[in-house]
């Protein structure tokens, strides 16, 4: 699944008040959750002594009372005498319960829910047999109730069509299951449409019969292969769809990909439709493995609660994730979708045709894809740059997350659903695909690959841990490093939370450097407990270059040693640790051998690839945040700026003024930050052209970010550009002297260009946003609307997005956000999040890591000793945090951090700045 921020979890309850009156029934019995507990032994994990093997699943979703009725008859082994059996439900009504052992009904003396669990306790009058049953159980549930299980979305037209999505724990919301990854059976599904609709499902539609109401039909799917719960889907639609067949190079079957949207949306699939054919047939050469199902399809949804979710056979996309516009959407727009489309078909073999055993390990399915998808499409779109792009997309951010006390391992163990979606987050993700791509790093591409194949072929179908992986590829591993243990070493990496610093001082000789590791901390005054097995040290691959060029031997740094040693010839003269910053470190060096590495950046020597500049520029100033290096230093190193004309770059550099522009804010430093960096890119925006030119998609990339970064520091020029663009589209909208503006440069455009607006002008695109139908350009509105500097117009924007009819629920929390981010709606948002946090727990649940990551985001720039006390009065007001715990940590800590840079760096960042910005 792809992580959207500050996306939504559910709605709120609009089904019939009836209908959640039944809704958490119990049957037979009033027993409390505790005492059921305790008497029945029950836990979060279900017994593995009951195994389902077969569904055969009917849902008849109501478009228009918003109900589904549903039946379900599981074919189940039971491997030990049992008095009763447990599975999953929530929010569901079961009316009828029964079970069989072949033709003779077993009676079931009672059936209850256990709510606190979320299972369904069946206990029978005697004690069953091992051997093979079948539970049949009958059902309602609303589809109104959220956007996660079974529920309907609004189309623009306010028709409705129905949609599942069940990950990581939400299948149980839709029939009683057993919903954990390790149960994988086979699937019949039956779904009763109405007979102008479609019905899709992860296999390919066998029969369609009509009803016994004679208005709708049942359509029934092909038996499906092994599948984990969480995998299953269920779509009723009227949409349309294109195709094309996917040639699978001797590789199993040929078979077609389909790409389905509303009808008025068809021309916007055909991006999306070309990546998909190019990234499926370039897993499937890549794995060596075949397609395992005769069809696969991707449907775009209005409603949908994550970027997207890699359901077998039927992938499921949030609208901005899936269509693309070539008329409006940017080449950021159009790298984005491509991600995501390539990063949910990954799954499709890694996390779909071999699956977690449990949520612990849940990297395995999301580190792999998210760095499988920067594979595909740099081997499909090579011109992208997006191994390059994997440092800022990827890896930069979560080496500041991971940095925290707050952070922890790749491999964690989890238990309850609030758990469990919590780590659906950037350790599992960003972390994950950074060590995986390490390791690539040193077992080599092909070595890699070949493990990776190895691994699908021996467990498809089946379930894993993480050292089943590294079984696969420690054989490859070997043959370049016989004396290494790949499981040891990564272990140090995926078991313990943190990485390294790798610091490196002269020898005792001119060409020796002595390297010793310590773990990063951006508090290196951070008191923490030695809770690690390896003693928070990793085992490092060392790489790095000279000014002859990258060697191409690892140095390996092992936990149990203190130091290592490399010596370089004689015409080397200086050294840069860590090639395209591939190891999960970070580096320091002397303070003459940053001078010198500055030096090379600045005669731009070809030793120094676009990612080392960036690894440059982003571990300098992590390091300053901990006094490890000085200020003044790492402010010297962007100096270099003047002369690099590479994307990567520029853009790591755009996120290291950020971070300082919000630390300085508010302050006469602030001016002096802006002066800076509108005197280093003043040269690079005199070369930029406003126009829609033909330029290739990474080039666009770096002009954009120019013009962004050269308004965003309010260089005169670009200020009146923008606001003149701005006016006239506004304006000229909906008029013929109308003209769009360049989709690449849109976004900030339309933001910038909002800042000094009046209440007329903001009225004037808050009903353009209304009437707006494409997806991508709404997203663009939404944060334009949130630029004034104004902060009545803020107000009013906070009142009128609380209306579902004005901003659905999937896109309220990015609001919040983006006001949240204008330093005029900063306090706006904090006041209306503390102030209405009931009714964001009623409509979004505490079960939503979406709502829980709102709260570190809106506070991030917080700096003062009275914000922080603040929040911890609002958390000690509302203690129960759900999926939102840790994201609560972290806020603090970040928070705590702000304060103490003020009185730690301030006055050294001050002083450089002012001697710089003139």
């Amino acid at each position: 699944m792809n992580i959207i921020k500050f996306s939504c979890l559910t709605r709120n309850l609009r089904s019939s008040s009836t209908f959640v009156q039944q809704i958490r029934r119990v049957h037979s019995s009033s027993v409390s959750t505790m005492e059921t507990t305790t008497k029945y032994k029950l836990s979060e994990r279900l017994s593995s002594l009951v195994r389902p093997v077969h569904y055969d699943l009917t849902l008849h979703p109501n478009m228009d009372t918003g109900l589904f009725q549903g039946s379900v008859k599981i074919d189940v082994i039971v491997k030990q005498e049992k008095s009763y059996i447990t599975l999953h439900t929530n929010f569901l009504d079961i009316t009828s319960v029964k079970v069989y052992r072949g033709d003779e009904e077993i009676v079931v003396s009672k059936f209850l829910e256990v709510k606190q669990i979320e299972q369904l306790l069946i206990h029978f009058d005697k004690v069953l047999n091992s051997g093979t049953y079948r539970i049949d159980i009958d059902f309602n549930g609303s589809l109104t109730r959220n956007i996660v299980g079974f529920y309907s979305s609004r189309l623009q037209d306010n028709r409705t069509m129905v949609a599942s999505k069940f990950q990581p724990t939400y299948a149980r919301q839709t029939f009683p299951c057993f919903d954990e990854p390790d149960f994988k059976a086979t699937f019949n599904i039956f779904l009763v449409k109405p007979m102008s609709y479609i019905a899709l499902s992860n296999m390919n539609e066998i029969s369609k019969t009509i009803d016994a109401d004679g208005k709708s039909e049942v359509v029934a799917f092909a038996t499906s292969v092994p599948m984990s719960t969480y995998l299953a889907c269920f779509v009723v639609c009227d949409f349309d769809y294109k195709q094309n067949e996917i040639d699978s190079n001797g590789i199993g079957n040929n078979f077609i990909l389909r790409s389905f949207a509303q009808k008025n949306q068809m021309h916007k699939i055909d991006f999306a439709q070309d990546i998909g054919r190019r990234a499926t047939q370039f897993y499937i050469k890549y794995y060596e493995v075949p397609f395992p199902l005769p069809k696969l399809d991707m449907i775009a949804i209005p409603d949908y609660v994550s970027g997207a979710t890699e359901h077998w056979g039927l992938i499921t996309y949030r609208e901005t994730s899936f269509l693309v516009d070539e008329s409006t959407a940017s080449s950021k727009n159009k790298i984005s979708v491509a991600n995501t489309i390539a990063h949910e078909l990954a799954h499709m073999w890694f996390g779909n045709l071999v699956t977690m055993k449990w949520w612990d390990d849940l990297w395995l399915n999301e580190g792999f894809a998210s760095y499988m998808q920067v594979k595909a499409l740099n081997a499909i779109e090579p011109s992208w740059t997006m191994l390059d792009q994997f440092l800022t997309r990827t890896l930069h951010s979560v080496l500041v997350t991971d940095a925290k006390l707050s952070s922890h391992p790749i491999v964690q163990t989890v238990a309850t659903p609030d758990q469990i979606t919590a780590i659906f987050d950037a350790i599992s993700y960003n972390k994950g695909s950074s060590v995986l791509r390490m390791l690539e790093g040193f077992i080599g591409e092909e070595n890699f690959r070949r493990g990776v194949s190895d691994y699908l072929q021996k467990y498809k179908f089946g379930n894993t841990v993480t050292n089943d992986l590294l079984s696969s590829l420690e054989p490859y591993s070997k043959s370049e490093h016989p004396d290494i243990n790949i499981k040891y070493v990564m272990d140090t990496w995926t078991k313990q939370m943190g990485y390294p610093l790798v610091t490196v001082t002269r020898g005792d000789t001119p060409n020796k450097y002595v390297l010793t590791q310590s773990r990063f901390l951006l508090d290196p005054e951070a008191v923490y407990p030695n809770d690690s097995e390896f003693n928070y040290r990793w085992f490092i691959p060392i790489t790095y270059t000279t000014s002859k060029g990258p060697k191409q031997d690892i140095l390996w740094f092992p936990d149990t040693v203190d130091k290592v040693e490399l010596t370089l010839e004689d015409d080397e003269s200086w050294i840069k640790i860590n090639n395209n910053q591939v190891g999960y470190y970070r580096v320091n060096y002397s303070t003459s051998m940053w001078q010198k590495l500055i030096e090379q950046l600045k005669m731009k020597s070809k030793q120094l690839t676009i990612s080392d500049r960036s690894n440059l520029l982003d571990d300098v100033f992590a390091l300053a945040e901990t006094k490890a290096v000085p200020y003044g230093l790492a402010l010297d190193l962007t100096t270099y700026l003047s002369v690099e004309e590479d994307y990567v770059p520029w853009e790591t550099a755009a996120s290291v003024f950020s971070r300082l522009s919000d630390k300085l804010l508010g302050t006469l430093e602030h001016d002096y930050l802006q002066k800076y960096i509108q005197k280093l890119v003043k040269p690079f925006y005199d070369k930029q052209s406003w126009e829609r030119s033909n330029i290739g998609v990474i080039e666009g990339l770096l002009r954009t970010r120019i013009l962004s970064l050269a308004t965003r520091s309010r260089l005169p020029e670009a200020e009146s550009k923008v606001r003149g663009l701005f006016l006239d589209w506004l304006n000229n909208h909906g008029t013929d002297n109308f003209a769009p503006i360049e989709p690449d440069l849109r976004d900030f455009v339309y933001y910038y260009g909002m800042k000094s607006s009046t209440q007329a002008e903001w009225n004037k695109l808050w009903q353009i946003y209304l009437k707006e139908e494409d997806a991508q350009e709404q997203t663009k509105l939404r944060s334009a609307l949130s630029g004034p500097r104004d902060p009545e117009l803020l107000k009013k924007y906070l009142i009128l997005a609380r209306e579902e009819k004005n901003i659905r629920s999937q896109d309220y929390l990015n609001v919040l956000q983006s006001i949240s981010s204008n330093p005029s709606g900063e306090g706006l948002v904090w006041d209306e999040v503390r102030e209405r946090w009931p009714q964001l727990v009623e409509r979004f649940t505490l079960n939503s890591r979406y709502l829980g990551n709102l709260i570190p985001s809106i506070t991030s720039p917080f700096n003062t000793p009275l914000k922080l006390k603040e929040m911890e009065a609002f958390f000690e007001q509302y203690p129960e945090a759900g999926a939102g715990e840790a994201a609560r940590r972290r806020a603090l800590e970040t928070v705590r951090g702000n304060i103490k840079w003020a009185s730690t760096h301030h006055s050294a960042v001050a002083a450089w700045l002012k001697a710089h910005a003139e």
